[in-house]
């Protein structure tokens, strides 16, 4: 039954008073809220809800609305990453631009549509440099005669202040001086939660700032001094533990992937107590073509030979039954298959028999790791999708695939659609505790719930 938006919106301010005033526990399981919880409650099949204004548990933090908004979407990490455990959704991630450039790590709790954040950003928002980052780890390093502008000379002085005060090299290592991640950028599909070890995996979670030669040249170190410190064992790869809310990089000496190239995934199997690495890009230089898995617990890796030990490459670009980069996936247990969405096209990988195969090409759906959110609903044993069509525009789509038929079915709710966004993008999750597909748009303080089947 639809009801008027005057219904709702006067049931979303009665609530966000009942919000506000109602406290909740500082460490998860966080408590629920029985004003949500009634609103989670009265969702029937194919069903959506716009909840109050969120929450947000950020000790004195304030900047570009993160104290009313929570960590709000940065562009290329659409992905919250759920933790069984905690019932809550975690996420971290830094913007194209500006402005977030932090390595901040947030947690969302449905039950109380609440935001908390976890681990504070370390030397506030460093994305001002990027610029100043580019010259003196590119552009001073090519050429160290190179002639600055005036505005280049001050964008360089104000970087290594932030950088004196920020940053370390100790260990072997660069990270910031509570040793997190420096300037990060995008998770892209790369982001999980392994709740065997109670970590957030990320596996492209290095930035591009974590480079020596700024160190270098910010310090006067000669780089070959710095290189011979430098230990190689550090990956690409950052953890986060959600009990102590410390980052760590990850090293090891043991075979791995090498977790290079742009707009890859990583993805949580639950059924196996691993996570699965893949990449097939071709945006860096050699090309990026890998396929793990990783057991974060005993700390080894597997790399996979699917389709009778074929090359990533070779699936990928020219059997082409295997996505290219910037493809979002999640994972069935129940048939123990990854499901890959990449703009028209839909990929399967089946865990069992090793195999990737392309199983449709749906002109209807569009799906890209910066442009939508895809989850897989455990209950009604559907994927989920909400994308704007053709990766334009702010209004969304929802879709749900099944891999039943291998077929893709357009769904339109009964209720509020995603609340539209001024501007950015959107982040979501299906959160199994309240049998909800999750979505929050970059400049919207409201989180829209969908359950596909009861």
């Amino acid at each position: 039954m639809m009801l008027n938006p005057q219904f709702w919106l006067c049931l979303s301010y009665i609530l966000s008073l009942a919000i506000t005033t109602t406290a909740t526990a500082s460490e998860p399981p966080y408590k629920n809220v029985p004003a949500v919880i009634r609103l989670l409650a009265e969702l029937d099949d194919h069903s959506s809800v716009v909840l109050p204004a969120v929450k947000v548990d950020a000790g004195d933090l304030k900047m570009y609305g993160v104290e009313r908004l929570g960590p709000g979407q940065r562009d290329y990490c659409n992905k919250m990453a759920y933790a069984p455990g905690r019932e809550s959704a975690l996420y971290a991630g830094g913007n194209h631009q500006v402005p977030h450039r932090m390595n901040d790590v947030w947690e969302y709790h449905l039950g109380s549509n609440t935001w908390h954040l976890l681990y504070a950003p370390d030397g506030g928002n460093p994305s001002k440099h990027k610029a100043a980052y580019f010259l003196t780890s590119r552009a001073l390093v090519r050429d160290p005669n190179k002639t600055l502008s005036e505005k280049e000379q001050q964008q360089i002085a104000a970087y290594r202040q932030w950088w004196t005060e920020n940053v370390v090299f100790r260990d072997g290592h660069l990270t910031t001086n509570r040793g997190g991640p420096i300037m990060p950028a995008h998770t892209w599909d790369a982001f999980c939660y392994d709740e065997r070890a109670g970590k957030l995996i990320w596996g492209m979670g290095a930035s591009p700032a974590a480079q020596l030669s700024t160190h270098a040249y910010f310090t006067g170190r000669p780089m070959s001094q710095l290189e011979k410190q430098a230990d190689a064992t550090y990956s690409p790869m950052w953890m986060f533990d959600s009990k102590t809310k410390r980052w760590s990089h990850y090293r090891t000496s043991a075979k791995r992937a090498a977790l290079r190239g742009m707009g890859a995934t990583m993805v949580w199997l639950p059924d196996v107590g691993k996570s699965l690495w893949y990449v097939a890009a071709q945006n860096v230089s050699p090309a990026a073509f890998e396929m793990w898995l990783f057991d974060a617990v005993a700390d080894k890796w597997t790399e996979l030979k699917p389709n009778g030990g074929k090359s990533i490459s070779t699936l990928a670009t020219k059997d082409k039954v295997a996505p290219m980069s910037e493809q979002q996936t999640a994972y069935s247990p129940k048939h123990k298959k990854l499901v890959a969405v990449l703009k028209h096209d839909t990929f399967v990988y089946d865990l069992a028999a090793n195999v990737w195969s392309k199983v449709a090409t749906d002109e209807r759906i569009y799906g890209h790791d910066a442009r939508s959110v895809f989850a897989y609903d455990e209950k009604s044993d559907t994927f989920l999708l909400a994308f704007p069509p053709e990766g334009r525009g702010k209004r969304l789509q929802l879709a749900a695939f099944s891999l039943a038929t291998n077929r893709w079915n357009l769904i339109e709710p009964s209720g509020p659609e995603v609340p539209e966004i001024k501007y950015g993008g959107y982040m979501g999750y299906y959160d199994p505790q309240h049998n909800a597909f999750v979505v929050q748009g970059r400049s919207s303080n409201r989180m829209w719930a969908y359950r596909h089947r009861r």
